[in-house]
C-alpha cells in the first residue's frame, strides 16, 4: 500500500514539473518576443525587427525533450518495483534538471550570438 501511495506521489510530482515548466516556457517567451518587438518597434534605425528568437525554435525543441523524458519516466514508473521506481524518479529529476540548465545556457549565448552581427 505504502509503495502505490509513494507512486502515486512521484507520478503528481513529475507531471506537475512537466506542466510548471511548460507554462512557464510558454508565459516567457511570450514576454520575451513582446519586449523585442517593443524594442524593435522603437528603434527607427533598423529596417527589420526581430522578435522571435532561440526560444521559438530550438528553445521549443529542447522543451519538448524534457517533456518527452518526463513521459517516459511516467510510463516507466507503472512496470516496476518500489526501488527501481524510486531510482527513475530521481534520475528524472536529476536529467531534467541538467537538461533545463543547459538549456537556459544556450539560450543565453544565442543572445550574445544574434546581437553580435547586428
Amino acid at each position: 500500500m505504502v509503495s502505490l501511495e509513494k507512486r502515486d506521489v512521484w507520478r503528481e510530482s513529475l507531471s506537475a514539473m512537466k506542466a510548471s515548466l511548460e507554462s512557464t516556457y510558454e508565459f516567457k517567451t511570450v514576454v520575451h518576443e513582446e519586449a523585442r518587438l517593443i524594442q524593435g518597434l522603437k528603434d527607427v534605425k533598423k529596417d527589420y525587427v526581430i522578435f522571435s528568437s532561440y526560444r521559438r525554435n530550438a528553445g521549443k525543441r529542447r522543451m519538448n525533450d524534457i517533456k518527452s523524458l518526463i513521459d517516459t519516466a511516467l510510463e516507466k514508473l507503472n512496470c516496476c518495483d518500489s526501488k527501481e521506481a524510486s531510482l527513475i524518479y530521481l534520475e528524472t529529476l536529476k536529467t531534467v534538471m541538467m537538461q533545463t540548465r543547459w538549456a537556459s545556457v544556450l539560450e543565453t549565448l544565442s543572445e550574445y550570438d544574434h546581437t553580435y552581427g547586428s
